[in-house]
C-alpha cells in the first residue's frame, strides 16, 4: 500500500525557489529515498510540500489513500502528526520549555496541558544529553541542543514519513553517532524517509531510491 502519493502536482514558486513542475511521487513502507536537488531551497519545498505545509498548485495528494483538502487545514493535522520534519527551517516553541514543545502535539490531541514525556522520548533526552534542561525554554539552550530536541520530538512522531535534511551536518559530527542510531532504528521499522545528503557513506548504506531535482523537475533514477 501506498502510505503518501502525490500525483500531477507542482508548487508554486517562492522568494528562493523557482517552484516544481507537475510530478508523481509515492512512498511506501521501507522506501528510503535520496533526493539529490541542485538547490536547497527546492529541495526544502519539495519537503514542505510532502509535510503538508505548503499547498499545490495543482495535483492530488493522497494520505493512506484519502485525498486530502487543503482548504480545510484542520484535517490536516492528523497527517502532520505522522509525519517528522528535520531541517534547518524547523524550530521550536520560543516560550515554551523543551518539555512542552516536546508534548505540545499530545497535549493538543488531548486538550491536556500537562501532558507528560513517554518514557521512550525521556530516554532518548538522556542518550542526548539534554533530559536535565527539559525545563529550560530554548533561548537558554546551545544550538545543539535545540536541534537535539527537533529530532526528538520529530522522529517520535515520524510513523509515516520522515523528512531530513543532510543530517551529516544537522547535530554536528559528535553527534551524528546517536544520530545515525536513531535513525536506523526507524528504517527498523520500515518508516520511509526522504533525505538530502552530501556524506556518500551515508547515502550507499541506507537508500534504496534515488530522486534528482534540477531546475524545478523532479524524476526517479533507474
Amino acid at each position: 500500500m501506498k502510505w503518501i502519493e502525490l500525483e500531477n502536482y507542482s508548487l508554486p514558486a517562492t522568494e528562493e525557489s523557482p517552484g516544481i513542475e507537475a510530478f508523481d511521487f509515492s512512498v511506501s513502507k521501507g522506501d528510503i529515498c535520496w533526493l539529490d536537488a541542485d538547490a536547497t531551497e527546492d529541495a526544502l519545498l519539495f519537503f514542505k510540500a510532502l509535510a503538508t505545509l505548503v499547498p499545490p498548485l495543482s495535483g492530488t495528494y493522497r494520505f493512506e489513500g484519502e485525498r486530502l483538502d487543503f482548504t480545510r487545514p484542520d484535517t490536516l493535522l492528523p497527517v502532520k502528526k505522522t509525519i517528522g520534519y528535520i531541517t534547518t527551517h524547523s524550530a521550536l516553541i520560543s516560550n515554551r520549555s523543551l518539555r512542552e514543545n516536546l508534548t505540545l502535539m499530545r497535549s493538543y490531541a488531548d486538550n491536556d496541558l500537562s501532558a507528560r514525556i513517554d518514557d521512550r522520548t525521556f530516554e532518548l533526552c538522556r542518550h542526548f544529553s539534554i533530559a536535565d534542561k527539559v525545563n529550560l525554554r530554548p533561548e537558554k539552550l546551545e544550538q545543539s541542543d535545540r536541534r537535539a530536541t527537533i529530532v526528538i520530538r520529530e522522529i517520535a512522531k515520524a510513523t509515516r514519513l520522515l523528512l531530513l535534511e543532510k543530517p551529516e551536518i544537522y547535530l554536528g559530527h559528535a553527534r551524528f553517532f546517536l544520530y545515525d542510531w536513531l535513525l536506523r532504528g526507524l528504517l527498523d521499522q520500515g518508516v520511509p524517509m526522504v533525505f538530502t545528503s552530501d556524506d556518500k557513506n551515508f547515502i550507499d548504506s541506507v537508500s534504496n531510491r534515488a530522486l534528482v531535482l534540477h531546475e524545478g523537475r523532479l524524476k526517479e533514477e533507474e
